[in-house]
């Protein structure tokens, strides 16, 4: 087999499930949205606008001025998603399909498991109309994982993404109702991914197999790894009308980062004896965004939230592969851009106490004939509570918690197997939902 081609399909499969690991939990495609507790409680309705603590630096630096003195914001988000997978065809063949793969029974168990998202904000006013902020996050970062010798093992077992984003930003009052704010995004990210893949009838490493019970195909398989890493810069802006006294207008855009991720490519028998190794880089681009938020106090006590959140993922068409010999391999995509919807209530309860409410709606940017076993999500329904608790006057604690409904997902995944001779479909529906929980702690110098 082509050796340079063999490279090509494995790291262009590898790296096109690197973008797409955060579709079960993450506002949209993969890209996340926990990045504030008092946000979380109201489903981030009304984000742009809102401007409560120093997380405003993500969603809205202009919100910065409706803070005073020196704020610092620190939180953590406890993402548990559940992904189980029900089998209905899936299968796998060598020789044209003469020669059948037994994959077994097992379905991989619960694809999710605990993620922890930690944020912090930092801001300060310098003259009257004038703010500096830091804000460091993670907006994307899961982890999917599956049973080693479950039957879809060849499309992925391990699915690990890690970002790092250093967002320092500045805001103004230009006049008594207008606000705008800047920043710059410095972002790191790494992306960790396994499957298995299968050595028998391999010309050069196991011409002679021929297992005939899934116990001894999975004694042929070998563990396919791509390990990869860039740091990128973009930047986000925003601004704030006051279009009266109860009423408030917020508009923020965030900027596409597209990395170029350089790393490895390793193939390892279970014995740990490499047999394939390549160096590799690829580009992966983090869509643009664009939101609208509003709130309206309908009382003393109670405002109203709201926001739409366009997601730009049409500039995902292609996935571009560069090889150490100068080639290039290319996959289309072709996504869609998508629109994340939400209402929000939050109710001051007392001199001490804000009670929250939302809810959302999140499109998908994925069509069914693109989604693989990385990504078992589709659209999902947001419902948010969530509470902020005075502690004292330099002190406030902030406490959401959410749960996702994901409508249930098709997959009709295909793949080829390491041999070039043989293929698969892993072929069947998941059923998906997500638990949030976040807390913060707001102090004020």
């Amino acid at each position: 087999m082509n050796k340079k081609l063999y490279y090509a399909g494995l790291i262009g499969i590898s790296l096109s499930s690197t973008t797409l690991l955060s579709q079960l939990t993450y506002a949209s495609g993969f890209a996340i949205i926990e990045h504030s507790a008092s946000g979380l409680g109201q489903a981030f309705a009304g984000a742009a606008a809102v401007a409560e603590d120093p997380s405003t630096i993500y969603f809205n630096p202009a919100g910065m001025t409706y803070l005073n003195g020196t704020q610092a914001t620190a939180g953590l988000h406890i993402i548990k998603p559940k992904a189980k997978f029900d089998d209905n065809n899936s299968n796998a063949s060598m020789l044209g399909g003469t020669v059948p793969v037994a994959l077994g029974d097992d379905d991989g168990g619960d694809a999710g498991g605990y993620n922890f998202v930690p944020n912090l904000y930092y801001m300060s006013e310098f003259g009257d109309n004038y703010r500096f902020g830091l804000g460091i996050n993670s907006p994307v970062g899961l982890n999917t994982t599956y049973d080693d010798g479950w039957l879809g093992r060849y499309t992925s077992t391990e699915s690990d993404l890690k970002t790092i984003n250093i967002n320092p930003s500045i805001a103004f009052k230009a006049s008594d109702k207008l606000s705008i704010g800047l920043g710059a995004n410095i972002q790191y990210i790494k992306a960790t991914l396994i499957s298995q893949t299968y050595l028998c009838g391999h010309p050069q490493l196991a011409p002679t197999c021929n297992p005939t019970s899934a116990t001894q195909v999975r004694a042929s398989d070998a563990e396919k790894k791509l390990e990869g890493d860039a740091w990128s810069m973009g930047f986000n802006l925003g601004l704030i009308y006051q279009a009266t006294n109860a009423t408030r207008l917020g508009i923020a855009y965030r900027s596409k980062i597209k990395h170029t991720l350089e790393g490895t490519v390793k193939v390892k028998t279970q014995s740990d004896f490499s047999v394939l190794n390549s160096d590799a880089e690829a580009d992966v681009e983090l869509p643009a965004t664009f939101s609208v938020s509003l709130t309206h106090d309908l009382s003393p006590k109670a405002t109203l939230l709201a926001d739409i959140t366009h997601t730009s993922w049409s500039s995902f068409h292609e996935l571009r592969v560069n090889l150490a010999d100068g080639s290039a391999d290319v996959t289309e995509e072709k996504w869609g851009d998508s629109l994340r919807y939400s209402l929000g209530l939050k109710y001051q309860y007392s001199d001490r106490l804000i009670l929250r409410t939302g809810v959302a709606y999140d499109e998908t940017p994925i069509d069914s004939k693109y989604r693989t076993s990385r990504i078992p999500g589709d659209n999902r329904t947001w419902f948010a509570i969530g509470a902020s608790y005075n502690v004292s006057k330099q002190l406030t604690i902030d406490a959401g918690y959410t749960h996702l409904w994901v409508a249930d997902a098709k997959i009709n995944e295909e793949y080829s197997l390491l041999n070039g001779a043989g293929s698969g479909t892993l072929d069947g529906k998941y059923t998906a939902s997500v638990d949030i929980f976040s807390i913060q702690g707001t102090w004020k110098f």
